[in-house]
């Protein structure tokens, strides 16, 4: 029975998937009293990580949030945008899981559903050592599969760090669309020290992303990292990008061939520029 139980658990979830509604407003909790200082040493620093967590199924189709957690616990960052996140769906067993692994990390976290089921829902969320001060849910244009942005409002050290997370869809036909919500939200906020993040479903040199970088850095393509972030049939491809605000200096990334999902998280150092560096940066926009 054990081996039956997760294609019965996909089948229903396929079948939940006729009822859909509007997502529910977004969740933040702050359950622990953490610094708004990073771990590391020079307080302009701070690790970031994207993952697709598949809803922390493996290829089995098991969801267990605590592989997932050890994963992360592995990664040690400080803020971590986690796509696929379920929400009390039948197919994970009706697990909380973002409040599971922020509970196991001790970490805050941010939660916005992307779909609502007639049983629990399924979106993005992110994890963070550092304090929530506000988050936000914009929803994407989409005709497949509902998606969205999460916008969620960080406090480092003292000064707003803005963290836009977000999984694009599937067809091609709706990243057009997609990307030019996600670019009139970045125009119409033009933060600075701001990262945008996630799952874009497209390859690095797709045309479409060259206009997220007139406003954003995405130093993994400028330096011509050939990173892969999945695996199984899909090797080979990278379509989980971290861009940055002109006013953020890159240190390194990397994307470890790790985990339980059929993504491989990545990760990035940057570092807040010092002033002089920052007011280039912003006379260059």
């Amino acid at each position: 029975m054990d081996n039956i139980r997760p294609k019965w658990i996909r089948q229903i979830t396929l079948m939940l998937t006729l009822f859909l509604f509007s997502p529910t407003d977004p969740i933040m909790y702050n359950a622990h009293l953490v610094s708004s200082h990073p771990q590391s040493k020079d307080e302009r620093a701070l690790k970031i990580v994207t993952y697709n967590i598949r809803g922390c199924r493996d290829d089995e189709g098991i969801a267990d949030p605590s592989k997932i957690a050890d994963t992360l616990r592995i990664l040690n960052a400080d803020v971590i945008a986690l796509q696929e996140v379920d929400f009390r769906l039948p197919r994970s067993q009706f697990v909380d899981q973002i409040a599971t692994i922020a509970d196991s990390l001790q970490m805050n976290y941010a939660y916005a559903p992307s779909l609502s089921l007639v049983i629990g829902t399924y979106g993005n969320a992110l994890l963070s050592k550092l304090p929530i001060l506000e988050v936000k849910s914009i929803a994407l244009p989409a005709s497949w599969e509902p998606r969205s942005l999460l916008e969620v409002t960080l406090d480092w050290n003292g000064e707003p760090l803005h963290v836009y997370a977000t999984h694009l869809g599937v067809k091609e036909s709706e990243h057009k669309e997609q990307i030019e919500s996600l670019l009139a939200t970045l125009h119409e906020k033009p933060y600075q020290s701001s990262v945008l993040l996630g799952d874009f479903n497209m390859q690095p040199d797709h045309p479409l992303l060259h206009s997220l970088r007139a406003l954003y850095q995405d130093p993994v393509y400028d330096q011509q990292d050939d990173f892969v972030t999945l695996k199984g049939v899909h090797r080979g491809r990278q379509i989980d990008r971290i861009f940055l605000s002109p006013d953020l200096h890159f240190l390194e990334a990397a994307a470890p061939s790790i985990g339980h999902s059929d993504h491989y998280p990545v990760w990035m150092h940057i570092q807040k520029n010092a002033p002089h560096l920052a007011k280039i940066a912003e006379a260059e926009r």
